[in-house]
Formats: structure tokens, C-alpha cells, sequence
């Protein structure tokens, strides 16, 4: 018996059997078998510390010794069989010259041997740690034989059955389970790495043949060869890294959103961002934005995104023609559906959904002080299952969303605040203009026209403080009448008022009151008002003339001295007669009856409406 195999029972923990088979070989093929088990040796790792307390670093040198002595010994059985010798003694090999008793050897072999014990206790830890991990998988495959050794974990995320990963299966169907698009890129790294017996690091996808699901990994693993080249193995591990990438992915879609809704104005635009960001991410069928009207329970649906072939559902919608997960949304829950079918909230109404291409469905609620105010919807037309990622990205885009549309909303409410004032005040400073230049030039004295102009611009004043005392463009018209009167009022209850609640315009507000301000003023001075026993009755109403609606108001005094017609028309009588028609058509028509002034005005109702003329 070669003394070669005593000492490779002994150091490798190789059965006799296996060492006789080794000696009937022929010395070719022994040659590759000492060229195996140097390549073995060298690739065996530490282990962690040993059974019996020794530390770690009394283990790896004793190892180290133990692999350089029997690459020593592995070198010089390589030379001699070679040359057609038998192998040397092992003690002299091993000792690199000098001589070591059997027992030194025994000792050895029992150290390797609890070294080899102590590292398959630590790969069955590290197994575990892998597959406890949920995102890490390992592989050892052995070149020579084609056999890759995979963890469970390494073995599903290629479609490969556990069972026969850990028996051993050729590679071939790993790397079946490659993306086609990344497969002749990854093979060709695979290539590189075993022929050169070099690192092996890749980023690439698989592609799931039953759910068609894509995956992520990033492997890193290594190719040992021989010291002929030979490929031996090539162990390694792999690394989920889809929720990774996803992650970036969206933080980098957050991003962009941001960027883009900041140049974007109108709610519609805005809406279609949000959902496209969510849709591209998500990969879903249909992804949108909705204002909510949590009274009527209806949502006017903005533009979607949508794939080709999958209708728009904007426009105006009731949220009870589809289900009731509105009393869901109204509570501030997110509403997430798997199957409209078989969810007790959309089953009655599977059939309107899935006309709509609606499967599965996911509606974020937004809530605007304690009101129900939006909501966020995803949409699929195949079952999919939604993760804690995929939501907290849908209330991202949705609180972002939500607050460029209130930018929006209050760059618009300014921009039309600005083009109110802007408009109101040009009025104004016309209407002053006016004022001021007729009564100076119809004033008989100095101190009248101080007095009169001051009492017609007070009246503009209160008119104006009406309007800009409302939060709206129109004001009350008993409002109006009443605040404008208010001043001639002696509390008497000489000014009656009658006439339904009536919303008018700003113009026209301000064009009423400039009238009415006048009218009683002329009435004080000259009419009904200037004796105790003198009346006005003020009425206004709504009719038809012509097939359109009309607004009417009259304005009669009574119980005052007898009135004549002027002699000459000033600029009160003018602003009387053209004040209203002037700001909104119509017409304005005196009457100076021998009981008092009759005053009829006419107006389109449409045009005293208004907010503005």
C-alpha cells in the first residue's frame, strides 16, 4: 500500500475504501485526484473556534501549518508520480525535511477533522442565518460534476425545487431562471470567472415563469481552479435587492414629481402627474387623483394615466355605484381590495367595476381638516398584492399632490384677488373722479359741495365695505339697501323695505347704492323725507319680459310737499338715470307724481347677478 494513503485517511477523514480506489487508479488519475484535494485544501474557510475552547486564532494557525504542510507534501506526490514514482512518506513531506512521528500526523488528522466538524457547524448556522435573513441565498457548485448546491432561498428565487437544489441539479436550470435579457451578459461573467478561477459580482433580474413577477438579485461569488486551471468549484451567495432598488426608484420618482409639479398650475395637470408617477411605479393598469364631495358622496375624477387599451374613468362619480367602502374613506382608512369579486364591500357591484377594467383597487384617502376631502386611487385589471412600500409611496404622491393642488388653488384665489382689486378700484377712482367733478361743478357754494361730495363718497365707502366685508363677489340686496339708507334714516320706520333675498354683483352693489344714496338725499332735501309725516316705500321683485328674467325695483314717496320737475337735470339726476343701466343695461325711469317721486328700475336679473358686468 502506498504510504499515501495512511496519510490521506488520516489528514482527510477519507474512508480506506476511497484511498484503495485512489491506489488502483493509474497514476494519471491520481495525479488529478492529489491536483483536487490541493485545490480542496485550499479553499476549505475557517471555521469558527473549536468544540474543545481552542480560540480562533490557535485554530487558524494550526490550520495554516496543517494547509501548508500538506500542500508540501501534495507538491512533492505530484513530482514523483510524474516521474512514475510512488508517493513519499508523508512524515518527511509534511515536515518539510525533518522527520515527525506518526503520532504527530494522528494529531493532525484529529485537529483537521474538528476543524472540518467545527466549519460544517458553522455553514448549518450560516444556512439558517440565510434563510432566516428572507432576502439572502447561497450556492456551492461543483465544476467538475455540474452540480449546483443551493439553500432553499437560492433555489425559489430561480423557480428551482428546494429538494433537488440541496440533491444537486446542473446549472443550466439556474440560469434559466435569468431575465432573457440579462441571461447572455450573466452567463458570459459566469464564463469569465471559471476560466480565469476569478471573482464573480453581478447585478441582474429573474423572471418568475409562473407569475411573471421580476426579481432583483446581486450575486458575489467566486470560481477555484486547480493548480492546472482545472475548475473545481464555485461557491457564492445572492442577495434580493428588488425592494432596494424599488425604494430608490420611487425616492427618485419623488423627486422628479416634486420638480415637475412645481411647474404645473392647473389641478387636472397636476392630478395626471401624481397618477402617472403612481401608475409607472406601481405598474398599474389605472392611477389617478379625485376631488371628493363627502355630502353628496360623489368624486369628480381628474385625467388618469392609463395603459393602452384600458378606458379613462374621468368625470363625476358616485362613490355607492361601486360599493361601500366610502364609510371606509370617510373615516380616514385606506381602502385596499384584492378582489372586488370576493371583498364583501365591492361584491354586489363586481360587475360595474369589471366593466371598468377593475380587478383590484386601492383608494388613499385625504384628509383636509377633519373632512374627507380627496383621494388617490390605484387600479389593476389582475390580481396583485399590495405591500406596506407600495402604500407608503401612494400617501407620498398623494400628500404631495394634494398640497401642490392647494397652491394651486390659492395662487389662483390671489391671482383673481389681485385682478378684483385691480378692477374694483379702477371703478372706484372713475366713479370718485366723477363724483367730485360734477358736484363741484353744480355746488352754488364751497360748503355745500364739501358737504355733498363727503355724503356721496361715505356712501360709496359703505358700499365698498359691504362688498369687501364678504368673503364672496355678491352681496344681499336688503343688505345693500339697508346699510345705504341707513343714514336717513330717524327711526321713524319712514323707509319701508319689501322684496325677496336677491344676490347682486359687485357693480351692481355699488351702482344701487350710489342711487339709493342719492334718491334719499334728494328726499331729505326736497321730497317725502324733508316733513315729519312724509314716506318711502322701497320694493323690489323678479319677473319675465321678453322670455327673460328680469329684475325690478321701485322706489315711491308719499306724504311729502308737492313736487316739481327740475328746471335743469344735475348730476345727481344723471347718476340716477345712468348709474345702474350704465353699470349693468336696463333702464331708469322719474316720475314726479303729484303724491311724490315714483322711481322704476329696470335690469337684465343676469347682469345684477353678476360678480362682475
Amino acid at each position: 500500500m502506498s504510504p499515501i494513503q495512511p496519510f490521506a485517511s488520516r489528514l482527510f477523514g477519507l474512508p480506506p475504501f476511497v484511498i484503495l480506489d485512489l491506489h488502483s487508479a493509474s497514476r494519471h488519475e491520481l495525479l488529478a485526484e492529489i491536483e483536487r484535494l490541493q485545490g480542496l485544501i485550499a479553499s476549505v474557510p475557517l471555521a469558527s473556534p473549536l468544540p474543545d475552547g481552542e480560540s480562533q486564532h490557535d485554530q487558524m494557525r494550526e490550520i495554516a501549518e496543517m494547509r501548508a504542510e500538506a500542500a508540501s507534501y501534495l507538491r512533492a506526490a505530484r513530482r514523483l508520480a510524474r516521474e512514475g514514482h510512488d508517493a513519499p512518506e508523508p512524515r518527511s513531506a509534511l515536515s518539510g525535511g525533518a522527520e515527525r512521528e506518526p503520532a504527530e500526523v494522528g494529531d493532525l488528522a484529529s485537529r483537521l477533522r474538528r476543524s472540518e466538524a467545527a466549519r460544517l457547524m458553522s455553514e448549518e448556522r450560516l444556512a439558517l442565518a440565510f434563510e432566516a435573513s428572507g432576502s439572502l441565498g447561497w450556492w456551492d457548485w461543483d465544476l467538475a460534476a455540474d452540480r449546483v448546491y443551493a439553500g432553499p432561498y437560492f433555489a425559489g428565487m430561480f423557480g428551482v425545487d428546494a429538494e433537488e437544489a440541496e440533491a444537486g441539479v446542473p446549472i443550466q436550470l439556474f440560469v434559466e431562471g435569468i431575465h432573457p435579457e440579462d441571461r447572455p451578459r450573466v452567463s458570459e461573467a459566469i464564463a469569465t470567472a471559471v476560466s480565469k478561477g476569478s471573482d464573480f459580482s453581478e447585478d441582474y433580474r429573474l423572471l418568475s415563469k409562473s407569475s411573471g413577477n421580476v426579481t432583483w438579485v446581486h450575486a458575489r461569488g467566486r470560481a477555484f481552479n486547480d493548480a492546472t486551471g482545472r475548475p473545481l468549484r464555485f461557491p457564492g451567495v445572492a442577495i434580493d435587492t428588488t425592494a432596494y432598488r424599488e425604494g430608490e426608484a420611487r425616492k427618485a420618482a419623488l423627486v422628479d414629481l416634486g420638480e415637475r409639479l412645481r411647474e404645473l398650475h392647473d389641478v387636472g395637470e397636476i392630478a395626471f402627474a401624481a397618477a402617472e408617477a403612481m401608475a409607472s411605479q406601481l405598474r398599474a393598469s389605472r392611477a389617478g387623483f379625485g376631488v371628493v364631495d363627502p355630502v353628496q358622496e360623489t368624486v369628480m375624477m381628474q385625467p388618469d394615466w392609463r395603459l393602452p387599451g384600458t378606458a379613462s374613468i374621468a368625470g363625476l362619480h358616485h362613490f355607492r355605484d361601486y360599493g361601500s367602502f366610502i364609510d371606509d374613506l370617510k373615516r380616514g382608512e385606506t381602502v385596499i381590495i384584492e378582489d372586488v369579486s370576493a371583498d364583501p364591500r365591492t361584491a354586489l357591484h363586481r360587475a360595474s367595476l369589471e366593466t371598468i377594467g377593475i380587478r383590484v383597487l386601492l383608494n388613499v384617502p385625504i384628509i383636509e381638516h377633519g373632512r374627507f376631502s380627496a383621494v388617490i386611487f390605484v387600479h389593476y385589471d389582475q390580481p396583485h398584492q399590495f405591500s406596506e412600500a407600495d402604500l407608503r409611496f401612494v400617501r407620498a404622491v398623494g400628500d404631495r399632490a394634494h398640497a401642490e393642488i392647494g397652491r394651486s388653488r390659492a395662487e389662483e384665489r390671489e391671482r383673481m384677488l389681485n385682478h378684483e382689486l385691480s378692477h374694483r378700484l379702477k371703478n372706484t377712482l372713475a366713479m370718485v373722479q366723477a363724483i367730485a367733478s360734477q358736484t363741484l361743478r353744480n355746488a352754488p357754494d364751497m360748503l355745500t359741495a364739501r358737504e355733498t361730495l363727503g355724503n356721496r363718497l361715505a356712501a360709496l365707502s359703505r358700499a365698498h365695505d359691504l362688498l369687501l366685508g364678504r368673503s364672496q363677489d355678491t352681496a344681499d340686496i336688503r343688505t345693500v339697501v339697508g346699510d345705504t339708507l341707513a343714514l336717513h334714516d330717524d327711526g321713524q320706520n319712514r323707509i319701508r323695505l319689501d322684496g325677496p333675498a336677491i344676490e347682486i354683483g359687485s357693480d351692481a352693489a355699488l351702482s344701487l347704492a350710489l342711487i339709493l344714496h342719492e334718491l334719499a338725499t334728494n328726499a331729505v332735501k326736497y321730497g317725502a323725507l324733508s316733513v315729519p309725516e312724509g314716506e318711502v316705500d322701497l320694493s323690489w321683485s323678479t319677473g319675465v319680459l321678453d322670455g327673460a328674467p328680469v329684475f325690478r325695483l321701485v322706489w315711491r314717496e308719499r306724504g311729502g310737499p308737492p313736487v316739481l320737475a327740475p328746471s335743469r337735470r344735475g348730476f345727481g339726476s344723471r347718476l340716477i338715470e345712468r348709474g345702474l343701466p350704465g353699470s349693468v343695461g336696463g333702464s331708469v325711469e322719474h316720475s314726479f307724481e303729484p303724491t311724490g317721486l315714483l322711481c322704476r328700475i329696470e335690469a337684465p336679473l343676469a347682469a345684477i347677478r353678476s360678480p362682475q358686468a
